[in-house]
This record gives structure tokens, C-alpha cells and sequence, in this order.
């Protein structure tokens, strides 16, 4: 789906009204020194493949960006690697159990600030990267985009009440960290818009 131009979408009255919010929320995203999606991909087995674009939303819905799903296992609820792409570089490293619609869901919650009239009840990294977004797509013509690695399955088997047992065991948090700690050790630093790995995987 494509957007209207960004000068029609500056004067419809979601983004005017979003403009405090952007204004504390919204941080400015200086490539200078970032890391490009292509060649972290490379250093990662090229593992990761092209799972949407992030483009303003300009339909009669609250919300002020949206998704185009590539990736036709987008809305499957499985564990992801996921890096949030702007113009190849990247500009955060994330990890999901339940897959990409859950967890593009939970950014979305960002727009729940109070500047915007709402509750104030979001978590402020979703505040921060949705406003980022939005405040970005806005003031220039720059590419967003989601790149996923989905996880293998790892199942471990337990003893419960004296029955050996079959689990599928949660891993993405310890994906998560390597895949910052990897970033980091090239760039000697995480991405603008990450927050610190799993302290159990340091």
C-alpha cells in the first residue's frame, strides 16, 4: 500500500497533532559510523532475509506508521531475530517469541503518550522508536525497513512428576544478545536505538 506524498501527509491532522509528541520522543538517527544491514548480514551467515518496510500510515486509523509485510511468514507466531533498517543501516536488534505482527503490534503502542492525548501507559522504548520513526519518515525520503532471522526450534527434554517430558525451550533472548554483542564488537557499540543484551548471556 502505498503512502501519499510526504507534503499531503504533513498537513493531514494526525501528524500535525503528533508534533509535540515527536518533539520529546522522537530522537534524530545520525548514520555516521552505523553499520550497514548488508554487511552485518554477512558477518551473521547471511542468515537474515527482508521482512517489511516501515511507511507512514495516512488511513483514518489512529496510528501514525504501518508495515508492508515481504515476508509471508510475517504474521506466523514464531521466535525472530529481528533489525529495524534505516537506508541499509542498522538501527536496531531486537528478538521475538511470538513472532513480527506481535511484536510491530507492541511498537505501536508507543503512540499511547500522553502529547498525543492518550494514556501515558507504553513502555518509553516504544515511545521512543515509534516517535524516531515517524519523525524520520516525516523530514526526509529515507528507506525503513525490517530484516528477520527465524530461529531453529529447540526442544529440551525434563523429567515432571517422574515422566520424561518434550519442551520447546525459549532461545531468542540468547540470540538477541550475541547478535548485539556481534554488532558491537565491529562498530564498538550497539545500535543508536537498542537497548543493552540479556545479562544472562553476557
Amino acid at each position: 500500500m502505498a503512502t501519499l506524498p510526504n507534503t499531503i501527509i504533513k498537513n493531514t491532522s494526525k501528524f500535525i497533532n503528533g508534533k509535540n509528541a515527536r518533539e520529546k520522543w522522537g530522537k534524530k538517527i545520525d548514520p555516521t559510523g552505523l553499520l550497514s544491514m548488508s554487511d552485518y548480514n554477512k558477518q551473521c551467515n547471511n542468515v537474515f532475509i527482508k521482512a517489511a518496510e516501515i511507511i507512514l500510515d495516512d488511513s483514518k486509523r489512529q496510528t501514525v506508521i504501518q508495515v508492508n509485510p515481504t515476508d509471508t511468514e510475517w504474521n506466523e507466531n514464531k521466535e525472530k531475530i529481528y533489525t529495524i533498517v534505516k537506508d541499509d543501516k542498522v538501527i536496531k536488534i531486537g528478538g521475538t517469541r511470538n513472532g513480527m505482527k506481535s511484536r510491530f503490534s507492541s511498537y505501536l503502542c508507543g503512540h499511547h503518550v500522553i502529547e498525543r492525548g492518550k494514556s501515558g501507559k507504553m513502555s518509553v522504548t516504544n515511545a521512543h522508536l515509534y516517535h524516531s520513526i515517524e519523525k524520520d519518515l516525516l523530514d526526509t525520503e529515507s528507506k525503513w525497513e525490517f530484516y528477520t532471522w527465524e530461529l531453529p526450534i529447540t526442544s529440551l527434554q525434563v523429567t515432571i512428576l517422574g515422566k520424561d517430558t518434550m519442551i520447546a525451550a525459549q532461545t531468542y533472548h540468547a540470540y538477541e544478545s550475541r547478535c548485539i554483542e556481534k554488532y558491537k564488537l565491529i562498530t564498538g557499540r550497539i545500535p543508536i536505538l537498542c537497548d543493552n543484551s540479556d545479562p544472562d548471556y553476557k
